[in-house]
């Protein structure tokens, strides 16, 4: 009899204990975690917004690749998620409730199975230097008292999969190609002219980035063949076309000193002049929303361009690799 009345006062005092307890933890919870990924930020949010994109990186997911997934997608992103149902990772769904363009992402998570829990999944995004840092955070309320008890242990345990997710996340971001680049801000600025050796000629707008690469193959060998060495950024004037699609190309290579023509290859003088500028940071093939940056700045701003666009090749990709460093100098002449 001794012995059940202690048995009864010890279950009695772990019963009060686990009543008691929660009455003094957290009724709420925030699990957070970060990494840096080399992709500029739009990229990063863009893809974090989409929610097809989900299946290739969600860890849990990955955990239950037959999992029941359908997504919904709304053009505004906001109502955009997805729902899930598995043997392994049960049943819910999540849905974008607010955005702030490549600075935030809030939704709700709604658990169903195998229990019932709402939360707030919140991302955000901080440019740094030609890099993103995203930050995945997971937050909500804990009920009294078996919630507030997981909770000591929420972070250890869901943690390791929010890194799992970020690493996935990380990798998929990093292998998409980045078609925007970043431009710095347009100014004004005095052209001081230049001559250069160039050739010019008329192709499909389809065909001008190869077409360019092979054209500076040919100056560089002509300056190879006049003992002369590149001294400055090559540059590259885009003509208007009255051929529907086309575009006349002139590349250029700056000379100190003049040196020999041939049937192809010019001598010509790129005047002094006022034009507007903008620096553009990322692939050849994205300096195009510089560009338009430019064209849109020069349209609402009623400016009078006297000129054709010009760009100068800062960077050599020979000793750059990472296209997003590389550096373009975007130019209209102005009146």
């Amino acid at each position: 009899m001794k012995y059940l009345k202690w048995l009864g006062i010890v279950i009695a005092l772990i019963f009060t204990l686990f009543l008691i307890t929660p009455l003094f933890l957290p009724s709420n919870f925030h699990i957070e975690r970060s990494t840096v990924i080399e992709k500029h930020v739009s990229i990063v949010y863009k893809t974090a917004s989409d929610m097809s994109q989900r299946t290739k990186w969600d860890p849990w997911i990955e955990m239950e690749p037959n999992a029941k997934i359908d997504v919904h997608m709304s053009q505004e992103i906001i109502g955009s998620g997805y729902s899930w149902k598995g043997d392994i990772i049960g049943e819910g769904k999540i849905t974008i409730v607010k955005v702030i363009p490549n600075k935030e992402i809030n939704s709700k998570i709604e658990f169903i199975a195998p229990q019932s829990m709402e939360s707030d999944v919140i991302w955000t995004f901080q440019e740094s230097d030609h890099n993103t840092i995203v930050t995945w955070a997971f937050e909500g309320t804990l009920s009294y008292p078996l919630e507030k008890w997981f909770g000591l242990f929420m972070d250890k345990s869901l943690g390791t999969q929010f890194e799992r997710g970020l690493f996935n996340f990380k990798k998929l971001v990093e292998g998409q190609p980045d078609l925007t680049g970043r431009s710095s801000n347009i100014k004004e600025v005095d052209f001081k002219g230049l001559t250069a050796i160039a050739i010019k000629k008329e192709w499909p707008n389809e065909k001008l980035n190869s077409k360019i690469l092979k054209t500076f193959s040919k100056l560089l060998r002509h300056l190879k063949a006049n003992n002369m060495n590149i001294t400055e950024s090559p540059v590259v004037v885009y003509h208007a076309s009255n051929k529907e699609n086309h575009t006349i190309l002139e590349c250029a290579i700056p000379i100190s000193e003049k040196i020999i023509e041939s049937d192809n290859i010019k001598i010509i003088e790129l005047s002094a002049s006022k034009t507007i500028m903008a620096t553009h940071f990322g692939h050849y093939n994205t300096v195009r929303t510089t560009s338009d940056a430019l064209q849109q700045y020069i349209s609402e701003n009623n400016i009078e361009i006297t000129g054709s666009r010009f760009e100068i090749y800062v960077t050599d990709p020979m000793q750059e690799p990472d296209s997003r460093k590389w550096e373009t100098k975007v130019y209209y002449p102005i009146k």
